[in-house]
């Protein structure tokens, strides 16, 4: 085990993925007695908790998503408790602090897992939250909605959310296509997905609105995802299942709405930006003409930096989106 390189008794769900984001293991300690160090396994989504062997094993050899070894290493014998962490970062961490948590009041540590595996055994198994990346995402999404449902009839506004259904863009209104991307830079930085996602469609015009969005620490008017899902249903009369069904589609569940603990606040006003032949954008369409052999190359996923290209105001209902003061 690596020398630890931070110390921190509770980590937030925001920092706790930024450590995942680094894509490299990062020891982080937890407490000092006795000695608990979290290793975050970023490469393969898993969290380990290292502590000193002592006492009895635990027994866990009926769980998929906790696995357990002894292990000797630099002169000490060590208990390691690994979590599959995939699609829950924050759950398995939870399951980690609470044995450390135990550790601390002078349990041992195979009553210290067992007490922590009976609390968050189901919630491991059922629970998920999504990443932060495709939650901020979702955010902007619901945001331009609720401004389009304000704006324009509810039906039509609910239709033209057309994203959850896996169509290249976000919106598509009647006179242009929206793609919504939301960020946390302090630069209007934002990832592609593919390089069909800022194709325009035959004779329609395609926007980038851009939104950023920062953490609003003790800011009092900051909103977490589950704000804005909230207030997007409670402004619905008739489509509210239609909704209901986009969001269970993306990943969102109601029984989750506890784990979105993260807010919000804007950092700007949002922005949008007509993609034409002067938007850097890879597209399908620019791969075919220029290169030789453009069926060799698949899936393309790019960041793009827009913060010093001009920005634009869009036909309505958008328009007055971007052109608000948030």
């Amino acid at each position: 085990m690596n020398e630890d390189h931070s110390f921190d008794s509770h980590l937030t769900a925001a920092t706790l993925e930024s450590y995942f984001a680094t894509q490299v293991v990062i020891p982080v300690r937890l407490a000092d007695a006795p000695s608990c160090t979290l290793r975050i396994n970023a490469p393969a989504d898993q969290l380990e908790l290292w502590t000193p062997a002592e006492g009895p094993e635990p027994d866990v050899t009926t769980l998929d998503r906790v696995t357990f070894h002894r292990t000797h290493l630099n002169g000490v014998d060590w208990f390691v408790l690994i979590v599959d962490a995939r699609s829950a970062h924050f759950e398995a961490y939870s399951l980690i602090a609470a044995v450390v948590d135990d550790l601390r009041a002078g349990r041992p540590f195979h009553i210290a897992t067992a007490r922590a595996l009976a609390a968050y055994r189901d919630l491991l198994a059922l629970r998920g939250r999504l990443s932060e990346e495709k939650a901020i995402g979702l955010i902007g999404e619901l945001l331009v909605l609720e401004h389009l449902v304000q704006t324009i009839d509810e039906s039509t506004a609910v239709d033209a959310w057309v994203g959850p259904r896996s169509e290249e863009h976000d919106f598509v209104l009647h006179d242009l296509d929206a793609e919504v991307k939301t960020t946390l830079n302090e630069r209007r930085s934002h990832v592609i997905g593919s390089e069909n996602q800022l194709q325009p469609s035959r004779a329609r015009p395609l926007w980038l609105v851009s939104i950023q969005l920062t953490r609003a620490g003790a800011a009092t008017d900051g909103f977490a995802l589950t704000d804005v899902v909230h207030r997007v249903l409670v402004a619905l009369t008739t489509t509210t299942s239609i909704v209901a069904a986009h969001l269970r589609r993306v990943g969102w569940h109601e029984d989750d709405a506890d784990l979105y603990t993260e807010k919000y606040i804007w950092r700007s006003s949002p922005a949008a930006y007509l993609v034409d032949r002067r938007f850097p954008a890879v597209t399908r369409r620019l791969l075919d003409e220029g290169l030789v052999r453009p069926e060799l190359v698949g899936h393309v996923t790019y960041r793009v930096d827009i913060t010093d290209l001009g920005a634009g105001i869009p036909p309505e209902p958008i328009g007055s989106f971007v052109d608000s003061e948030e």
